[in-house]
Order: structure tokens, then sequence, then C-alpha cells
């Protein structure tokens, strides 16, 4: 998807919040791209009429249809442009926030620490805070190598870590 290089030195990918676009699970196209193939093989196979069949040995299969209806909301969380894009969350309190207040992103307000926009976040992106302090540090393009795990459970992973695991790898 993205060479990690280039992303480096690319601004573009700070999100309003402080988020790191390319440690972010809904921009895996690769991912979603798996996702999509698998919905619609499901479909052209007619596994859902298997799985009802199916259930009569192994109840499990009578499931399935809230298997799909998971399979089809993580189809709904891809994220394939950044927000400075035009793209991510629509309607994003905390990009509507920044902007109305002409700020280039969270880490420019004084209150960041104590925003209650960005609380939801911290409960998600435990290092949503050091991040916006890296930022106003260094700015929006120079902070990513910086950078503490994204996600509440890649704790303890460096910054080189996330990025090898953020790069889709080319298919074969």
């Amino acid at each position: 998807m993205f060479d990690i290089k280039v992303i480096a030195m690319d601004k573009r990918f700070t999100a309003w919040c402080g988020l790191c676009c390319v440690d972010c699970i809904p921009s895996k196209e690769a991912f979603f791209s798996l996702v999509q193939i698998l919905d619609e093989m499901l479909s052209k196979i007619q596994f859902e009429e298997y799985a009802r069949l199916k259930s009569e040995k192994s109840p499990i299969f009578k499931e399935y249809p809230v298997f799909l209806q998971v399979l089809r909301e993580i189809k709904s969380l891809q994220c394939a442009v950044p927000c400075r894009n035009g793209e991510g969350k629509a309607g994003c309190e905390v990009r509507n926030c920044a902007k109305s207040r002409g700020y280039d992103g969270c880490w420019e307000c004084e209150y960041r620490g104590t925003c209650n926009l960005l609380d939801p976040l911290r409960g998600v992106h435990p290092n949503i805070d050091y991040h916006l302090e890296l930022i106003r540090q260094y700015g929006p393009k120079d902070w990513f190598q910086k950078r503490r795990a994204h996600y509440r459970w890649q704790q303890g992973k460096t910054a080189e870590q996330i990025a090898a695991a953020n790069v889709d790898k080319p298919r074969r």
C-alpha cells in the first residue's frame, strides 16, 4: 500500500487527532481486499445454504448470519484515503473542532490533554497524548519514527515493528 520511507516524510498521514494513518487497521488495503474476496466467494458458492444444512449436525453453523453481518461490518470500516485528504470518519468531531479553531491538528491546542473529544480515542490508542506531544515538538511530518504502538494490543512493540507490520505485502 505505502512505502514506509515515503510515509515517514509525508504529513498527510498524520491525522487531525494525532493518529498515524499507516498504523490504523482501517487503512489496510490488502486486508479489506481479502474481506471483499471472502464475501464474494461465500455468496458465489452459496455458503449460506450450505451453513443452513450443515447446522443440522453442527449447531455453530446456525450463527452463520451473524458471521456475515460481522464480515460486512468489517468492510464498512475501510478508510482508503487519509482524513487529511477528505476521507476518514464522516462528521469527525475532532477534525471539525481543529479546523474550526484554525489548527493544523490537536497538537496545537493547549487543552488537548483534557479534551473530551479525544477521550474515546484514548481507550483504544493509549499513546495518543504522547503522540500529540511528539507532533507538537517535531511537526506532523517528522514524528513518525519516534511514535509508540498505535493500538492497545500492540503495547511493547517498537515503531519499526509496527511499521513493518503495516506495509502491505505485494501480491504474487
